[in-house]
């Protein structure tokens, strides 16, 4: 199986690359709406992650600036690639100026950390969320050819996904050690999908309306090849909010010593 999954978002315009030498240099403290960090010797120190985390996705999908956190919901992609070869589909799609809504609502569920090893796990749930954007599609899926450009309206429903990083500690000029991450990736579920693609075939109602049906119909199967590219989505998401601010803030503000 061959599979291409190209995401530009608003992310890779505002942080990469975006005043590093002086961020560097920098020892903010967390976000207020955060408050102290977990003591990293705290037995619990799963239970309160969740519970300082939880609360703050709902302030931070709104953007903050201070620590280069663009506004996440509704989160905009300017370009959206699919590239698909399986025996059941063949296909290449965009969608541009998507945009991602839903985020919002998204609930930070449990957390594994294991400092000794620099091992992270991180468990969400969200009901639902929403890819809405120009698109272009040509190509095959489950054997019945598809072509067409408009609007595009993809709605996935019962999401969970765990987000796996690992890390390194970087000491920096100013003698504090900031979090760097070196591996990370994002397991994805969902137990339902939803498309609409408004003029397929050139606007053939006919056609387009079967297809729209057909496609709704196999939802299983197209979630099974759409599903990696969508959790690549969360995780480059996920590792851009995180990257933000392990920049910024020093590790021991983010796990104080007791």
């Amino acid at each position: 199986m061959t599979v291409r999954f190209v995401v530009t978002c608003l992310f890779l315009i505002c942080n990469v690359g975006k005043n590093i030498e002086s961020a560097k240099l920098q020892a903010l403290p967390l976000p207020s709406y955060i408050g102290k960090g977990c003591l990293r010797d705290d037995p619990n120190l799963n239970e309160c992650i969740v519970r300082k985390g939880a609360p703050v996705i709902d302030i931070i999908v709104k953007g903050d600036p201070k620590y280069r956190i663009p506004k996440l919901d509704p989160l905009v992609i300017p370009a959206l690639t699919i590239q698909q070869g399986t025996k059941q589909v063949g296909l290449m799609m965009t969608c541009k100026n998507c945009e991602l809504h839903g985020l919002k609502d998204t609930r930070f569920v449990k957390a594994r950390v294991d400092e000794k090893k620099r091992h992270v796990e991180w468990d969400f749930e969200l009901d639902k969320c929403t890819f809405l954007g120009q698109y272009e599609i040509e190509g095959q899926v489950l054997i019945l050819p598809i072509k067409g450009e408009g609007d595009a309206n993809i709605t996935v429903n019962g999401i969970t996904f765990t987000y796996f990083y690992d890390y390194e500690l970087i000491k920096r000029a100013n003698q504090k050690d900031y979090v760097e991450i070196t591996n990370s990736k994002l397991k994805f579920n969902a137990n339902g999908m939803k498309l609409k693609l408004d003029n397929l075939f050139n606007g053939d109602k006919l056609l387009g309306d079967n297809m729209n049906l057909f496609l709704n119909e196999n939802w299983r199967d197209l979630l099974k090849e759409f599903g990696p590219a969508i959790g690549d989505a969360f995780g480059t998401i996920m590792k851009n909010t995180l990257g933000s601010v392990s920049d910024l803030v020093p590790y021991e503000y983010i796990f104080p010593t007791s």
